[in-house]
């Protein structure tokens, strides 16, 4: 996968470069697979990368791009306005999060009351006991 031809446009109101570029690939190419591509050809982290389309035309191995690039992750998050698909995947991965810590928890708890069941009792309590 290479990139052919590009056409940046540098927008100072909301400090980005929106992206229109041609993509040659024999396959139609992923959006993972395009962001990862960008981030390495302008140096900048996949997060501050917002892929707005890829295009193609039956038959052709060409693909159109359309992508807006910003400084970092943080900025874009301001400007952009996130799909109903992206919102709900942050909220199973803060989930997925949550499930972790928890079960984390309930083995340390569990590790915990075995340690104390497994505490010898000394052998003086155990004969004034009987």
């Amino acid at each position: 996968m290479e990139i052919k031809d590009i056409h940046k446009i540098q927008n100072p109101i909301f400090d980005r470069r929106e992206l229109q570029a041609i993509i040659v690939s024999d396959i139609s190419p992923s959006n993972k697979e395009v962001i990862t591509l960008l981030s390495k050809e302008f140096s900048v982290p996949e997060g501050g990368i917002k892929l707005k389309g890829i295009y193609g035309k039956f038959g052709s191995r060409e693909f159109q791009i359309k992508a807006n690039i910003y400084k970092s992750k943080e900025e874009k998050d301001k400007i952009e306005r996130k799909t109903k698909k992206e919102v709900e995947n942050e909220k199973k991965e803060i989930e997925a999060v949550k499930k972790v810590e928890e079960e984390k928890k309930k083995e340390v708890e569990t590790k915990k009351e075995v340690e104390v069941k497994e505490v010898e009792v000394p052998k003086e309590v155990e004969e004034k006991k009987e």
